[in-house]
């Protein structure tokens, strides 16, 4: 029997200090859990601020939630404000990639270095 995704899914929203929004999602993006995320994306947009959304525990983003990113991205930059993606990595990079969001000027997206990849040098003082 398929694992139901909805119940291993949830989402958080949090304001973020320049009076936007922080959705973040916990677990698989799509057709099951669209909903939620549509609500927090919905609200988001009604806000002020940019509007981050943290995939860091999200493993998979289908058709449905890429044209969520893609709407929400367009609306925001409409009104001034952008979308930034936070903790992209793995099958959502690639997915994301393919899509073409993360080469858009619409969005910004943060990729999460994979557990393999060294972190970045930092420039010391």
């Amino acid at each position: 029997m398929p694992r139901d995704t909805f119940t291993d899914f949830s989402v958080h929203t949090a304001p973020t200090d320049d009076g936007g929004t922080e959705i973040t999602i916990f677990g698989e993006l799509d057709l099951a859990t669209i909903g939620p995320v549509n609500e927090a994306v919905a609200g988001a947009l009604e806000a002020t601020g940019h509007v981050v959304i943290d995939l860091r525990a999200c493993p998979f983003v289908d058709s449905r939630g890429i044209a969520v990113l893609a709407r929400a991205a367009v609306s925001l930059r409409s009104q001034n404000r952008m979308l930034h993606i936070r903790g992209v990595q793995g099958r959502v990079k690639r997915i994301l990639d393919i899509a073409g969001l993360t080469t858009s000027d619409l969005l910004t997206v943060e990729l999460e270095p994979s557990p393999s990849e060294p972190p970045p040098l930092q420039d010391k003082p």
